[in-house]
């Protein structure tokens, strides 16, 4: 059914901001590739995991990744899911932070559910300064 694929990342992404992870991590298959905008190598699901699990350890008041101008397009059992987004947040510690990026995902139809399978998100700032030659 047409559609499908933005319900499900629609919910995924809530089950984040809900800080439901169970429903987070669920949507995520255990054979996913993650490319994080704060790590600069490949993870997969249970790297991801615990690296969700050390922000999640208390070290934040509050945080959101919040998705923009994102685009779904359905390929039978494929759908690609692309964006920008911004990461916000508020440590513990002092300030608040903010980080803008562009992202995007493969999702592949599993059964009933769509199952992400490939997450690639980068700060836009790398792709802006220094673009072109000076």
């Amino acid at each position: 059914m047409a559609g499908d694929l933005q319900v499900s990342f629609t919910g995924w992404g809530e089950a984040l901001g809900a800080g439901d992870l169970d429903a987070f991590y669920g949507a995520i298959d255990e054979a996913a590739v993650i490319y994080d905008e704060d790590i600069p190598f490949r993870l997969d699901k249970a790297s991801f995991v615990d690296h969700i699990g050390f922000h999640a350890s208390g070290l934040w008041e509050s945080f959101a990744w919040v998705p923009r101008e994102v685009k779904f397009t359905e390929h039978g059992d494929c759908g690609i899911v692309s964006g920008f987004a911004t990461f916000r947040g508020k440590p513990k510690d002092a300030g608040f932070r903010q980080r803008h990026m562009g992202f995007s995902q493969t999702w592949v139809k599993k059964g009933a559910a769509w199952k992400l399978v490939c997450w690639h998100q980068g700060p836009l700032h790398g792709q802006i300064e220094g673009a072109s030659p000076g």
